[in-house]
């Protein structure tokens, strides 16, 4: 089901040994009352679609119940 999601991006600097100049794109995003959270993607790599695909598997990920039940 389509949710309205509060994003922020911003751009940082994360070199390494292999590529000095890298930067990162941090996306902050916020659903209804959950708290904020964020998730981190290389700029290179970044479309709004591959963002939206983040957000979804971590959305899932979160309101994914805690361990397991099982009946005895």
């Amino acid at each position: 089901m389509p949710q309205n999601v509060a994003v922020k991006r911003s751009e940082l600097a994360a070199p390494d040994l292999a590529n000095p100049d890298r930067k990162i794109i941090q996306i902050e995003y916020q659903v209804g009352e959950l708290p904020p959270r964020f998730l981190y993607i290389d700029k290179k790599e970044w479309t709004k679609e591959k963002e939206a695909d983040m957000i979804k598997k971590d959305l899932a990920k979160r309101m994914a119940p805690p361990g397991e039940t099982i009946v005895v």
